[in-house]
C-alpha cells in the first residue's frame, strides 16, 4: 500500500473520486448509459438487494426506473483506504434525497428528507483506456426514511 501523502496518491484520490461522482451525477439526470459506463465491464452493483453483473445489467435495471422519480445522491467522507497499481477500495457515505409524485418535479421540491443514508465500501481499476472505473459498488444502508 502506498502512502496518501504523496502528488501521485492525490491524483489517484481525486479521479477515483471523481468515478463515483459522476456515476451518480449521471443517475440524478437520468443519464443511465453514462452511469452504467462508469462501472468495467464486468462490475458489480449492490442495488436494492440484487447483485447486478455487468455494465449491461446495470443498464437495464436502471433503465425500469420511475420516468417521475427525482434524486440527489450526495458523497461525503470520501477515502481511498488502499490501492496497488491498478487496483484502489475506497470508502464513502452517501447520502440519497428522492421524490416521485407521479409527475415530473417542480423546482424546489417541497419538504425534502433524506431518504437514505448508507456507508459505501468501493472498488475501482484503472482501466486500459486510462481512467478509474467501478468493479464493485457495495452500499450498507444505515439510516433509511
Amino acid at each position: 500500500m502506498e502512502s496518501m501523502n504523496n502528488p501521485e496518491s492525490l491524483s489517484l484520490v481525486i479521479a477515483a473520486e471523481q468515478t463515483v461522482i459522476r456515476m451518480y451525477h449521471a443517475l440524478d439526470r437520468s443519464d443511465y448509459s453514462c452511469a452504467s459506463r462508469c462501472f468495467t465491464p464486468d462490475g458489480i452493483w449492490e442495488r436494492g438487494g440484487n447483485a447486478l453483473h455487468g455494465q449491461q445489467q446495470i443498464l437495464a435495471s436502471l433503465s425500469q426506473r420511475s420516468s417521475t422519480l427525482f434524486t440527489r445522491h450526495y458523497v461525503t467522507n470520501f477515502l481511498v483506504l488502499e490501492h496497488s497499481g491498478s487496483v484502489a477500495k475506497a470508502e464513502f457515505c452517501l447520502t440519497v434525497y428522492r421524490s416521485d409524485k407521479g409527475a415530473p418535479p417542480t423546482l424546489p421540491v417541497d419538504r425534502a428528507v433524506a431518504a437514505m443514508l448508507a456507508d459505501v465500501e468501493c472498488e475501482l481499476a484503472f482501466s486500459d483506456r486510462g481512467d478509474w472505473l467501478i468493479r464493485r459498488l457495495d452500499p450498507r444502508i444505515t439510516f433509511a426514511a
